[in-house]
């Protein structure tokens, strides 16, 4: 140990001659009494600044460069994301808490129940990142979609599908951006004249008169970004005209989504 002392008093001796010649010593070497720091020579800052890159060296604690730290990637939100995030004029009777609750319980292979906020029974069925199935009640089912929208905020659109047992199920289906924000012109209602078959049109009044109304419930399939309206027509229709209304209306209406809005398939 006595040798490295000698040792580095020997390579800093140079130094300090140096500071010693042009009137200042550095700051780890100044006498009291030396020269303020305002009026050090630029030459004894040189000096200075050799002598703290010997001690450095000696040290071996010389400045190591920080690197920074790397930018945490985006989140990536879910469809029960957004479903907690909802405000309560989409879910009125199911509070934040109430909705964390369904998740848990789901996701814990659970079947126990949440009570909503007028005594109903609520429970998660289907739950994946792009859709999430809940029911309210026995009659009432909603349906949560995440749809890909590169031109929109957030890149997604959430479609919402609430689907009745009346005693024919018989879904709607709503829009909105990320921030539950209500978005208009994405879908069409299927008339009357999409849902009849070709050859029906030539009796027109008739199939009016066996199917004054079509009532469908909507499937959302994520992997095919399509959407399927079934007809529930023996559920409702009266046997005596059933017949006629089975053959004058297409089982089913497929619609695509194509990054903007839902179209339907001819």
């Amino acid at each position: 140990m006595r040798d490295m002392q000698d040792t580095r008093s020997f390579r800093f001796a140079p130094l300090i001659a140096m500071a010693l010649a042009v009137g200042c010593v550095p700051a780890g070497f100044r006498a009291s009494g030396a020269v303020p720091d305002s009026e050090t020579p630029a030459a004894t800052i040189a000096v200075a600044d050799s002598v703290e890159t010997v001690a450095a060296e000696e040290t071996g604690s010389a400045a190591m460069p920080v690197s920074e730290a790397p930018a945490e990637p985006e989140k990536i939100l879910t469809a029960a994301d957004f479903f907690v995030s909802a405000p309560t004029s989409v879910f009125p009777a199911i509070d934040p808490m109430t909705r964390m609750d369904m998740i848990d319980y789901f996701k814990a292979g659970s079947d126990k129940p949440s009570k909503n906020l007028i005594g109903g029974e609520c429970r998660i069925s289907l739950d994946t990142p792009e859709k999430l199935v809940f029911t309210t009640s026995p009659v009432s089912e909603y349906t949560i979609a995440l749809l890909p929208a590169p031109g929109r905020k957030g890149k997604t659109v959430i479609m919402l599908s609430r689907t009745l047992k009346t005693p024919a199920e018989d879904s709607t289906v709503t829009f909105y951006d990320t921030d539950w924000n209500e978005l208009k012109g994405l879908f069409k209602v299927p008339t009357l004249d999409d849902w009849m078959v070709e050859d029906a049109r030539k009796k027109r009044a008739d199939v009016e008169n066996a199917v004054p109304f079509v009532l469908a419930k909507l499937e959302y399939f994520p992997e095919k970004q399509s959407a399927v309206f079934t007809n529930n027509l023996p559920d409702y229709i009266p046997e005596e005209s059933l017949g006629i209304a089975q053959s004058s209306i297409r089982k089913s209406i497929t619609f695509h989504w194509d990054g903007k809005r839902l179209v339907m398939e001819k």
